[in-house]
């Protein structure tokens, strides 16, 4: 792996501080969420050694056409993970008026969290790709570090031109609070929201693909079939 030099990484001044406070953000639609986002986020947790990862649905979802409700879509995450204590949910997106930016997001919770925090904004290699085209993009690493997920097996991304220091080890990763980005390859999942979405209007089961007590919900809702 190439480690590229660039701007400044924050690091934390005393690496053995045990009590660090640690925040990893993992945004999303989740619409609805599926199994695929459940394990993928704990597999996170174990890999990286992550006491705990907060799940956020973004707010209006004005990215994507005919997404569901914020309300519906926060519920159902809320049931998902309500017994999972390596999973947490943040609601600020939702609870935001209007469209709502990554950058804003994060400036929220460094200020909240303090300089010496270690923050993570997760994204996956399609949104690392196009990551150029976000607002004010280049101020997300002034603010925060970045993981980078990709399918086990797969080739990592070349960034050159992100405003951050790539870094290869997961414990010098953890110490930085800002400014770097670490790619770490996760265990495929063939399953989208979307695909759910489907199966669900075509009154197909999808038992094995989403926790029950959210099938629960979008039945007694009547998501995805037109009725919401």
């Amino acid at each position: 792996m190439t480690v590229i030099s660039v701007s400044n990484p924050r690091a934390v001044d005393d690496k053995s501080t045990v009590s660090r406070v640690e925040r990893v953000i993992l945004g999303g639609t989740f619409d609805p969420v599926h199994n695929g986002h459940l394990i993928s986020a704990q597999e996170l947790a174990r890999s990286m050694d992550y006491s705990r990862i907060t799940l956020m649905p973004c707010g209006e979802a004005y990215h994507k056409d005919g997404a569901s409700r914020s309300e519906h879509r926060l519920n159902m995450l809320k049931i998902a993970v309500q017994d999972i204590d390596s999973l947490g949910i943040d609601d600020r997106e939702v609870l935001r008026q209007g469209a709502t930016y990554t950058v804003d997001t994060l400036t929220e919770l460094r200020h909240e969290l303090g300089p010496d925090t270690h923050l993570v904004w997760v994204m996956g290699t399609d949104a690392a790709l196009s990551l150029d085209k976000w607002h004010q993009w280049q101020q997300i690493f002034a603010l925060a570090n970045v993981i980078v997920i990709s399918r086990a097996g797969e080739p990592e991304l070349t960034l050159p031109h992100w405003p951050a220091t790539q870094v290869d080890n997961v414990e010098t990763f953890k110490q930085h609070v800002s400014g770097s980005y670490y790619q770490v390859g996760l265990t495929p999942i063939n399953l989208s929201s979307s695909e759910v979405r489907q199966a669900i209007n075509h009154h197909e089961s999808v038992d094995n693909h989403v926790p029950h007590a959210v099938i629960e919900y979008i039945e007694q809702h009547g998501l995805y079939r037109g009725l919401n």
